[in-house]
């Protein structure tokens, strides 16, 4: 379920091409090495789609060693090949209309692919019906990303010795309670809530529940911003239910809980706070992000 309200904007990317006009996928360009002999090229590039957002960003990188095929029925091409380090992979082939290009699925199942898709989301794979120009180019893209858990602690492990001998790594309990002493924490009555020690803080998430909602979504707040600041979880990843990075929901449920600070049962902003609540509680218990790098993947070849 989206978070549909105070959610970031999304910049829409503008899209550099490798090479020429890009149309519904794909793009072509002039090649003058082929263009006397009537011959055509086709190109994918592949690309590791970190933010999910099915976009060839700057600095996203290709990926290498990943298995393309080329097929026409008409000039009976049925062709295997495997991108090169920068993503890319190429064909020398004969002008047409009804290439297909089919991107190889992983072994691993943690993969996803991003880029192309329909208007439900879901993969379009193989491209169809790409055209092949006389001395041109035709550039084929697709995106994908993989997932892997969060690795966030639940705010009972942040309630219990584990947690509180983690919050004490640096000698000392007062960075974190600290760091929570600036987030927008209440408690059952919508009070604002700034731990002293971690006895304290312990009985604040024991007694944690959704009678006052802002107060059960403050608990997992707590938990995910110590789990950020342990270095369990990267708050750069993107979660994709959200369509941002978790360092972005945090920063709607921060401010939720200061806008809002008692959300009981009729309040028009409880239920919006319970979708806040529900990512987080996902994240704090392992939930899949999309990895910052790319995963191991392979072939059946």
């Amino acid at each position: 379920m989206d978070v549909n309200r105070k959610q970031p904007r999304r910049a829409v990317a503008t899209v550099v091409l490798l090479s020429g006009l890009m149309v519904a996928g794909t793009g072509f360009a002039a090649d003058l090495t082929t263009a006397s002999c009537g011959c055509s090229t086709i190109k994918v590039k592949k690309f590791y789609d970190a933010n999910a957002n099915g976009v060839l960003d700057p600095g996203e990188p290709g990926l290498r060693g990943w298995k393309m095929t080329l097929e026409s029925v008409s000039k009976s091409v049925d062709s295997t090949k495997y991108t090169n380090w920068s993503g890319v992979a190429g064909w020398g082939i004969k002008a047409g209309s009804d290439y297909s290009l089919r991107e190889g699925t992983p072994i691993q199942t943690n993969w996803v692919q991003s880029s192309p898709v329909d208007e439900n989301g879901d993969p379009i794979n193989p491209q169809t019906g790409i055209e092949a120009f006389a001395g041109k180019t035709t550039w084929v893209k697709f995106g994908n990303y993989c997932k892997v858990g969060s690795r966030g602690r639940t705010p009972g492990f942040w309630g219990n010795k584990n947690g509180e001998t983690r919050m004490g790594d640096g000698g000392t309990l007062q960075p974190e309670l600290d760091l929570l002493g600036d987030l927008n924490l209440v408690d059952a009555n919508g009070m604002a809530f700034d731990p002293a020690n971690h006895a304290e803080f312990k009985g604040w998430l024991r007694d944690s529940e959704a009678t006052n909602m802002a107060y059960k979504l403050s608990s997992h707040v707590a938990a995910m911003a110590l789990n950020i600041e342990a270095g369990f979880v990267n708050g750069n990843v993107t979660y994709v239910p959200v369509g941002g990075t978790i360092n972005e929901l945090m920063g709607l449920a921060n401010q939720s809980l200061l806008d809002d600070p008692q959300t009981f049962v009729g309040h028009p902003q409880r239920a919006y706070q319970e979708q806040l609540k529900n990512h987080l509680d996902a994240l704090n218990n392992n939930a899949a992000v999309v990895s910052p790098t790319p995963c191991k993947r392979s072939f059946e070849y």
